[in-house]
């Protein structure tokens, strides 16, 4: 009887050692996971020489050193990971954490975003700002949740206006028949076609040689863009209207998005919030004065179009299609006309 107490003693001893010691190699482990460094590679379609580049290292930087380095974020930009089209679906199928597109390739999947490009609808970098912060714009975005994305910031290249080798741009009228690039979208394509041109969707890295090979004979693009990417080279006439804004939308794979701590979801959008605040205010102002000079250096004539009534009249169908189409697209619209 002696021996078995001797021994029930002993066992107990040991299961009550192997516990602390569980106990302790578990918090441990825990505290090894949440110190560890969680590298995220950024992809980026546009060019690492564009405004919008230093926005998202802007964003990365913040976000690293909020985070006391424990969330690395690596831009990629030159499309070196792949164009908009690839990389929305490597974002859909999990094989991309995060990107950068532009919210004209979600027509694709859903025709919401596209309430962000009706021409002549936000004319200005203010009224972008309130578009996106809105609860309607907001409800828009989150319609990307549908296809296992999620719209964690947006930054924007440039207000678009008309660029083309053939003569400038002042009436509706000017445009028929000119063949002009335009990014994919159908919506923005039955807009160029109302306005009387003939649009032709080519993706963003193939405008260069298609204006230079006379393929096409002009664009819908922004100044910005004409610099970085030397389009001055192949124009000659830039027409100002402020047609739209070209967001792109920094976008992440739901799975990875939920698989995060609210504190560290809380923290990246901070992050891009503030990169965007930076952009709006800071790079992309800067950038397009300077290429606007270099653009009249290089040669370019700049008009200024005066009567945007009249181009706004063309595409009033597009409105009432877009207003019936979704009542939190129509909420959205409506909005926006309340402002102007």
């Amino acid at each position: 009887m002696k021996r078995l107490t001797i021994l029930s003693t002993i066992l107990l001893t040991l299961a009550i050692v192997a516990t602390g010691c569980g106990g302790q190699e578990t918090k441990s482990s825990s505290e090894s996971v949440s110190g560890e460094t969680m590298k995220i590679t950024f992809a980026d379609y546009g060019s690492s020489a564009m405004p919008t580049a230093d926005a998202y290292n802007f964003s990365a930087d913040y976000i690293r050193e909020n985070s006391n380095g424990r969330i690395d974020i690596d831009v990629v930009s030159d499309a070196v990971l792949g164009n908009e089209t690839e990389m929305i679906q490597q974002l859909m199928d999990g094989t991309m954490q995060m990107a950068i597109v532009g919210s004209s390739v979600f027509s694709k999947y859903t025709d919401k975003l596209e309430a962000f490009q009706l021409p002549l609808l936000i004319t200005d970098y203010e009224k972008e700002k309130i578009a996106f912060s809105s609860p309607e714009g907001k409800a828009l975005l989150d319609a990307t949740e549908d296809i296992g994305l999620k719209v964690i910031g947006y930054a924007e290249n440039g207000i678009r206006h008309f660029a083309n080798n053939t003569r400038p741009i002042n009436v509706p009228d000017d445009l028929n028949g000119l063949i002009l690039r335009i990014a994919p979208s159908t919506m923005l394509q039955k807009s160029m076609e109302l306005l009387g041109a003939n649009p032709t969707p080519l993706n963003y890295g193939e405008v260069y040689t298609a204006l230079q090979n006379k393929v096409i004979d002009g664009e819908e693009i922004n100044i910005t863009s004409l610099y970085a990417m030397k389009h001055y080279e192949t124009i000659k006439y830039v027409s100002e209207i402020g047609l739209y804004p070209f967001p792109c939308l920094v976008v992440v794979n739901l799975d990875f998005w939920n698989s995060l701590s609210p504190e560290d979801q809380a923290l990246m959008i901070e992050g891009f919030d503030k990169g965007s605040e930076k952009l709006l205010n800071e790079y992309l102002p800067a950038f397009e004065e300077k290429s606007k000079t270099a653009c009249e250096e290089a040669g370019l004539e700049f008009n200024v179009i005066e009567d945007k009534k009249a181009f706004a009249d063309k595409v009033k169908p597009i409105y009432d299609d877009y207003k019936l189409r979704d009542p939190e697209i129509k909420a959205f619209i409506e909005m926006l006309e309340g402002l102007q």
